[in-house]
C-alpha cells in the first residue's frame, strides 16, 4: 500500500529533480549565450568598414497633382439587381464589430526582483502613449558609465564592442520577457515593439544622451531576435533596421547584400552620407522587422478622442456619419515607416470608427448591386474629405492608415485609395488592386457582374477602374490626364 507520506516524499523528490534539471538547462543556455556574445564582441572589435548611404526610391515618378478634377455629374443606376437575380446582401455577410471595450488596458507587473537572482534592481515608470508601464531593471546598467563620461567619449568600434561586452554580462532575459508581455497586452506589432523598447532605453539611460540610448536599443532589439545593426560617425551612433518590405523615401545602407534602413525614432539626427559599421551578425538575430498590422494596438482608455461628422450625397440622398477617433492611435501611426502599400491596404480600422461607418453604410449597400455599391463607396470617399497632398499637409510623404484618413483634415490619392479598397473588400467582398500612375494612385475592382468602362487585366482577370480621388466619377472612369498612361498594377495582398 502506498501511503500519503510516500506520495509527498515522491513529489518533493520530483520537484528537486526538476529544479536541478532547470538549473542545468539555464546554466547550459548561459554558457551557450556567453559563447555567442564572446564571438560577437570579437567580431565587433575587428570587422568595421565605411559604407555610403543610399535613399529608398520615391513611390511616384513625379510629384502628385495639387488639384484634382471633377467628373461631370452622371445619373447612377439605382437599385439594379445583379444579373443572376441575387441581391448583394445574400452574396456577402457584413460583420459589424461590437462596441469596443472602454477603460485602460490592465498591464501585468514588471519582473520581480527575485527574477534577477541577487542583482540589485531599480524601478521606473514609462509613459507609453496613454499607458503607464512600470519597469524594474538591474541597477548595474546605470553604473557601467557615468552620463558625463559617455557623452564625452569618442565613439569607435572598440568602445561599441566594449559596450556590448559589458551589457551582455548582465541578465536581460527578465526585461525581454517583460517587454514581450507588455507587447501582448497592448497588441503591438513590430513597429510598436520598437517604440516600446525605445521608451525602455530612454528610461533606463535617462540623462545619458542619444548615443547610449541607441546602443541599448540595438542590444535589446538584437536580444529580441531582430536583425538590427549599429553604425557610427565622429558625432553619433545610428540604429539600422532590416525590414521585410521596401521602405520608400528612407535612407539605407547595404550590408551583406541586405538593406538596413535608418529610421530615426526621435526625428532629430541628420543621417550622414557615410558611416562605419560591421559585417556579420549575432547568432540570435534572425528576424526582419515586419510592419504589417494584424490587430490594432490597445492604446488609450477612450478619453483622448476627437469626433467629426462625415457627410456626402448619393442619388439625391444625404448621408451623415459621426465618427470618434482615438488620438493615441493617431500618435502611434504619425511616423509609421513608408513601407509597401499592401501593409496599408490590409490594415482595416479599429473598433469604434469601423462600427460607426459600417452601421451606416452596410444596410444601404446590402440592397444594392455590386456596381451601385462601389459607386456609393466611391462617392463617400471622393466627397467626404478635402484634398491636399502630403507635402502640403505634412511637408513630407506619408501614407495614411484608413483610420487616419478619417482623422486628418485632408487626404490625397493614396490615402483615399487605401480607405476605399478597405471598404470595398470588407463591405462588398470584391478583389481590389492598386493602379500606380506616374504621379497618381487609383484602384481597380474585379466585379463578378459585367461592368462597362475602363479596365485592365491581371492574371487573366478583368479589373475595372475605380478612382476614389476623381470626384463624382463612377466605376469605369479614369482621370482624363491618365487615360493614355498604362499604370503599374499592384496586388494588395501581403
Amino acid at each position: 500500500m502506498i501511503t500519503p507520506g510516500f506520495l509527498s516524499f515522491h513529489a518533493i523528490a520530483q520537484d528537486t529533480e526538476y529544479e536541478k534539471w532547470k538549473q542545468q538547462q539555464e546554466a547550459e543556455f548561459q554558457e551557450y549565450q556567453d559563447k555567442f556574445d564572446a564571438e560577437f564582441v570579437k567580431m565587433l572589435e575587428e570587422a568595421w568598414e565605411e559604407v555610403g548611404i543610399k535613399i529608398g526610391s520615391d513611390f511616384y515618378k513625379e510629384r502628385k497633382p495639387v488639384t484634382i478634377p471633377k467628373a461631370p455629374p452622371k445619373p447612377t443606376v439605382k437599385n439594379e439587381t445583379p444579373e443572376d437575380g441575387t441581391p448583394l446582401k445574400e452574396r456577402i455577410t457584413i460583420d459589424i464589430p461590437d462596441a469596443p471595450d472602454s477603460g485602460p488596458v490592465s498591464l501585468k507587473a514588471p519582473p520581480e526582483a527575485s527574477m534577477y537572482a541577487d542583482i540589485e534592481t531599480r524601478d521606473a515608470s514609462i509613459r507609453f502613449f496613454s499607458s503607464e508601464v512600470p519597469l524594474s531593471y538591474p541597477a548595474k546598467l546605470r553604473e557601467l558609465y557615468s552620463p558625463r563620461e559617455f557623452s564625452a567619449m569618442k565613439t569607435d568600434s572598440k568602445k561599441i564592442a566594449e559596450f556590448w561586452d559589458k551589457v551582455s554580462r548582465i541578465d536581460h532575459e527578465p526585461i525581454i520577457q517583460y517587454a514581450n508581455t507588455i507587447r501582448e497586452d497592448l497588441q503591438l506589432n513590430d513597429w510598436g515593439y520598437v517604440l516600446l523598447i525605445n521608451e525602455f532605453a530612454h528610461s533606463i539611460y535617462d540623462g545619458y544622451g542619444p548615443k547610449l540610448v541607441n546602443l541599448y536599443n540595438w542590444f535589446l532589439l538584437s536580444r529580441s531576435g531582430y536583425q538590427v545593426r549599429i553604425g557610427y560617425d565622429q558625432n553619433n551612433v545610428y540604429l539600422l533596421y532590416a525590414v521585410q518590405y521596401n521602405v520608400f523615401n528612407t535612407k539605407y545602407y547595404t550590408l551583406d547584400g541586405q538593406r538596413y534602413y535608418v529610421i530615426d525614432l526621435d526625428e532629430k539626427v541628420q543621417t550622414p552620407s557615410s558611416i562605419f559599421t560591421y559585417s556579420g551578425s549575432h547568432q540570435r538575430q534572425s528576424k526582419k522587422m515586419d510592419f504589417r498590422i494584424e490587430q490594432f494596438p490597445n492604446l488609450g482608455d477612450g478619453t483622448n478622442t476627437e469626433s467629426r461628422t462625415l457627410t456626402f450625397a448619393f442619388n439625391d440622398t444625404e448621408y451623415s456619419i459621426p465618427v470618434s477617433i482615438n488620438k493615441e492611435l493617431m500618435n502611434y501611426f504619425e511616423y509609421y515607416p513608408l513601407t509597401e502599400l499592401p501593409v496599408f491596404f490590409t490594415a482595416s480600422m479599429s473598433g469604434s470608427p469601423k462600427r460607426s461607418i459600417y452601421e451606416k453604410l452596410a444596410p444601404v449597400i446590402s440592397e444594392m448591386s455590386e456596381e451601385e455599391a462601389v459607386n456609393f463607396l466611391l462617392r463617400f470617399v471622393q466627397t467626404s474629405f478635402d484634398y491636399k497632398t502630403d507635402q502640403d499637409q505634412f511637408d513630407r510623404e506619408k501614407y495614411m492608415m484608413p483610420e487616419e484618413t478619417l482623422f486628418y483634415p485632408y487626404s490625397d490619392c493614396d490615402d483615399r485609395s487605401i480607405l476605399f479598397a478597405n471598404l470595398v473588400q470588407e463591405l462588398v467582398g470584391l478583389e481590389v488592386v492598386g493602379l500606380r500612375y506616374s504621379k497618381h494612385l487609383a484602384t481597380a475592382i474585379a466585379f463578378t457582374d459585367d461592368v462597362d468602362g475602363d479596365h485592365h487585366y491581371q492574371a487573366g482577370k478583368k479589373f475595372t477602374v475605380a478612382d476614389p480621388t476623381y470626384v463624382n466619377a463612377n466605376a469605369g472612369m479614369t482621370m482624363p490626364q491618365y487615360k493614355s498612361e498604362k499604370p503599374e498594377i499592384i496586388s494588395l495582398q501581403n
